[in-house]
């Protein structure tokens, strides 16, 4: 008999390889498997990611526009290296952008995406607050939803190259057992109240004024020597 067909259903969107091996690489530059400076190659990728070799080096060039990954012309592929100094920057300029769609997006907030927003903001300050792990997932919502209210395509592509790199900085420190608790508790309810009380200015503020509260942190990080100097 033939299938029955339900065209109530959705089909859900179909990923494009290049995606796929695109999020298991940036997933591997996060979490340390693949290390700062380690030189790559497209043989043994495709190997390990078990794709031909198109994905692979589509997926490289936008980690290259991410400044995840540096590649030198006949010479090298690498995953980047970032030091000390550039690790600070990145995180004070990575903050100020990520303040612009913020400010300019809580306004425009429909009643859902607020309470979506405050939820998993609430939920991550908890953590914090209890010294365990949030779920990084969770902010990756909150700014895909700031970003499509904000309605700034300008801003959108300006943060797809900026904010892979402030996650993986920021993000790094971790897999060393150094994390900022208490200052992520504290940006956590900041940016949270704020939201919920549809305060753009002081959303923005709190994201902004974040890595001035990071300096006993970054002092950690410079001591573990997890960037170099």
């Amino acid at each position: 008999m033939p299938i029955p067909q339900n065209h109530d259903l959705t089909p859900a969107p179909r990923r494009l390889l290049r995606d796929v091996v695109y999020d298991k690489m940036f997933e591997a530059i996060l979490d340390g498997t693949l290390e700062f400076g380690e030189r790559l190659n497209d043989d043994q990728l495709v190997a390990w990611l078990g794709v031909s070799r198109t994905p692979v080096r589509e997926a490289i060039a936008k980690l290259a526009d991410q400044a995840l990954v540096d590649i030198e012309a006949n010479r090298y592929t690498r995953i980047v290296d970032p030091s000390f100094d550039e690790f600070v920057d990145t995180i004070d300029v990575g903050y100020a952008v990520w303040s612009l769609f913020v400010e300019r997006a809580v306004p425009k907030l429909d009643k859902a995406q607020r309470a979506e927003i405050v939820g998993i903001l609430d939920a991550r300050a908890k953590a914090y607050k209890a010294k365990k792990d949030e779920d990084a997932g969770g902010l990756l919502r909150v700014n895909e939803i700031l970003l499509a209210a904000a309605g700034s395509d300008s801003l959108t592509r300006l943060w797809s190259n900026t904010g892979p790199r402030v996650m993986l900085l920021i993000r790094r420190p971790s897999t060393n057992g150094i994390v900022g608790h208490n200052e992520a508790h504290t940006f956590s309810v900041a940016l949270r109240d704020a939201v919920k009380a549809n305060d753009a200015e002081a959303a923005a503020a709190a994201v902004r004024e974040q890595p001035a509260r990071l300096q006993g942190l970054f002092d950690q990080v410079r001591e573990a020597g997890i960037y170099r100097a």
